[in-house]
């Protein structure tokens, strides 16, 4: 994986960290409303259609999410390097789901 591909993970880890640690910090101090069962909705349509580049940041941000942002930049990367080829085959067959239902079976 190149070093531009690590930094772009590396980014989208550390922005889901400090959104989990908000979001969490927020669930404190006030009712929070009802999660929506659309949180993880990128259908494999969507994720194919995606650059090659950024297929790995999605990837990272969707695990890190499923961890709750408490996961190293080395998990996400091993990760993302594991997942991406599944999920590319399993969207290529089944555009009708949503990425997160195979990273959901991964883990």
């Amino acid at each position: 994986m190149s070093a531009k591909l690590h930094i772009l993970i590396l980014t989208a880890l550390l922005s889901s960290s400090g959104l989990a640690i908000a979001s969490n910090d927020s669930s404190k101090s006030s009712t929070s409303p009802a999660k929506s069962p659309a949180k993880y909705s990128i259908s494999c349509n969507d994720y194919l259609v995606l650059k090659e580049t950024d297929k790995p940041v999605i990837i990272g941000y969707e695990i890190s999410k499923h961890k709750n942002g408490k996961v190293s930049a080395a998990e996400i990367i091993a990760d993302v390097e594991k997942i991406g080829p599944e999920l590319d085959a399993y969207c290529k067959v089944n555009k009708d789901k949503t990425m997160w239902q195979k990273i959901k079976s991964v883990f």
